[in-house]
């Protein structure tokens, strides 16, 4: 389970961005390489195998739950509370919010914000490599809610069918999301979550077997809600019967 505090944008010079972005990718390669020796500790004589792992993040935590989800092939399920798919987008929010000039300064507002100095072009290279929705969608030239509800052509197919089945084909993903949250709010990554719904629904581009659940609480601002950590073992429960021969007795003392 990870957490994480991020930083709002108040100052110029990339300096917010670059280390929120740094935090978030830092925080999901180090559950990477936890991951890698964790069954050396916890089993030194051998005498146990770890065939699954499913990863717990929230707020910051939570953005890496989605890098750690779509970037390393153990991660099987996971668990994202008020956290974010699309850095673009969060972050475009926040400059938004704190009227930096390179968002206030252009017409229509925001025009140049990616790739200004408060988010420089050696910051968009790094989220396209790593940040789940810039994977999928690139830089849009267009806002992120009107590219989404395009069924990609042919051509856009060939080339995310590949990535889709070798990041999350196969696996389970509850993102669970305040409606009052100020801080991460839902609308951030709302767009290219649904793009998901859309492209694993039945008879769509990829309905080769991704599970998603997405959950909004009214009345939650930026915090793990009692109800949020019933779903969250409700769905630990769902995942370790769907691994198979394990025994479940998981109860809430909520």
């Amino acid at each position: 389970m990870a957490l994480g505090k991020s930083i709002p944008c108040q100052t110029r010079h990339g300096g917010p961005a670059i280390s929120n972005m740094l935090k978030i990718y830092g925080t999901s390669t180090d559950t990477s390489i936890l991951m890698t020796y964790l069954s050396s500790y916890i089993f030194p004589s051998s005498n146990r195998e770890i065939i699954s792992h499913l990863v717990l993040g929230v707020s910051l935590g939570g953005h890496a739950a989605w890098q750690c989800l779509f970037h390393d092939p153990r991660v099987s399920a996971a668990i994202i509370v008020i956290g974010c798919p699309d850095y673009f987008s969060l972050m475009s929010d926040r400059a938004r919010l704190s009227k930096l000039p390179s968002w206030t300064e252009s017409s229509p507002p925001g025009r140049h914000f990616l790739g200004s100095p408060d988010f420089p072009a050696g910051l968009l290279k790094s989220v396209k490599m790593y940040d789940p929705a810039a994977m999928m969608l690139g830089k849009p030239d267009r806002p992120v809610r009107e590219v989404v509800k395009e069924v990609p052509s042919v051509t856009e197919q060939a080339r995310l069918l590949p990535l889709m089945r070798s990041t999350v084909q196969g696996k389970r993903i509850l993102n669970l999301s305040g409606a009052a949250d100020k801080l991460v709010p839902y609308k951030c990554g709302q767009a290219f979550i649904e793009y998901l719904k859309r492209a694993v629904a039945p008879g769509s581009w990829f309905s080769e077997g991704l599970y998603l659940e997405d959950l909004q609480f009214e009345a939650v601002g930026h915090q793990m809600s009692p109800a949020m950590v019933e779903q969250t073992f409700r769905f630990i429960a769902d995942t370790l019967l769907q691994i198979g021969d394990i025994p479940i007795s998981i109860t809430s003392k909520i």
